[in-house]
């Protein structure tokens, strides 16, 4: 979020740590979280099998939505990754990173036919990174790479102004931690480079800015296809109730776990692990006392925690706790 970039932009591993580690947990891991706000189609988290018929359900539902926003996703499924970027290319939506989209989110990305950055961070913590396909112990595993044509399907995907050279360096990427990094050229330069090249996990103290540069940018390879940015409906929505100076409420002290007004066990058990997080942090619940999330660590926290707690829930939360003092207040 704006204000994080150094924790932010630790490279690939940081990021995923992070989701892995629960910043801000989904009540359902395993999937994607899918959400609609107006004409927008937002997708955040790890992409899984099953998660091709959940969108497509999900859109025939909706037949508004003509933005693609995708969110703070690791990747996952590979076959998944390239049916989503099929058909959104079919349905002509325009696409959107909102934080990082890595992997197979960023096959869903290449889809769009209309390919963008959005404001939800800060413009060095948001980014679209590829690499190639990888077995289960994060090695490459180069018939993948053949089997889907990864390589064609990127020259295709991008227009076809992807360097064919480049992209067969990073399909070809060892590690699944390495990864070539893309960030909107128009705001983000470090010695006039906004493309990054990563061949594996940076030693400490090191960011993806100290990996190779890359000369040529987002634009020139059609991996985006436009330097301006876009609002994410959900931030927006957020950013009207958010709290403009919490106070304390009375409502409870911080620490007391029995009084969250939480109606699972396994909501009070994030609220622990709430508790042990650092500052600053934010833990938002929802009107149905079902659903909830939470972050920490970044400046934005309210905000984020409000937004994901919002797209699990399909109604808008209110914020429980920040930092260390309770602001909700009976409904």
């Amino acid at each position: 979020m704006p204000t994080a970039r150094g924790s932010v932009r630790t490279y690939a591993m940081s990021v995923l740590l992070a989701w892995v580690l629960g910043i801000a947990l989904p009540c359902r891991p395993q999937a994607m979280e899918i959400a609609v706000w107006g004409d927008q189609l937002v997708l955040s988290g790890p992409v899984v099998d099953g998660d091709f018929a959940r969108v497509q359900s999900m859109l025939a539902r909706s037949p508004a939505v003509t933005t693609v926003i995708l969110r703070d996703s690791p990747g996952g499924d590979a076959r998944t990754g390239y049916q989503l970027g099929e058909e959104f290319r079919a349905q002509h939506f325009r696409t959107a990173v909102s934080g990082y989209c890595f992997s197979s989110c960023s096959r869903m990305f290449l889809g769009g036919a209309v390919r963008l950055f959005t404001d939800d961070s800060a413009p060095d913590a948001t980014e679209v990174g590829l690499h190639g396909h990888y077995d289960s112990h994060g090695r490459l595993a180069s018939a993948a790479v053949r089997q889907f044509g990864l390589k064609d399907w990127i020259i295709r995907f991008s227009d076809g102004k992807a360097d064919p050279a480049l992209v067969e360096r990073w399909i070809n990427i060892p590690v699944n931690r390495g990864m070539i990094h893309f960030f909107n050229p128009a705001l983000v330069r470090h010695d006039g480079v906004s493309t990054f090249m990563c061949q594996g996990p940076n030693p400490p103290g090191k960011t993806v800015f100290d990996c190779e540069p890359i000369a040529k940018t987002a634009i020139d390879l059609g991996i985006a296809t436009s330097t301006d940015r876009i609002s994410s409906n959900d931030f927006v929505a957020a950013r009207r109730i958010l709290p403009k100076s919490p106070a304390p409420s009375g409502y409870a002290t911080v620490g007391n776990v029995d009084k969250v007004p939480l109606a699972t066990p396994q909501g009070r058990n994030e609220y622990r692990r709430f508790l042990a997080a650092p500052l600053p942090r934010a833990f938002a619940i929802a009107p149905d006392q079902q659903h909830w999330a939470w972050n920490s660590g970044i400046a934005d926290a309210m905000l984020t925690a409000l937004v994901r707690c919002a797209g699990r829930a399909g109604q808008q939360c209110r914020i429980y706790a920040f930092d260390d003092t309770v602001i909700w207040t009976r409904p």
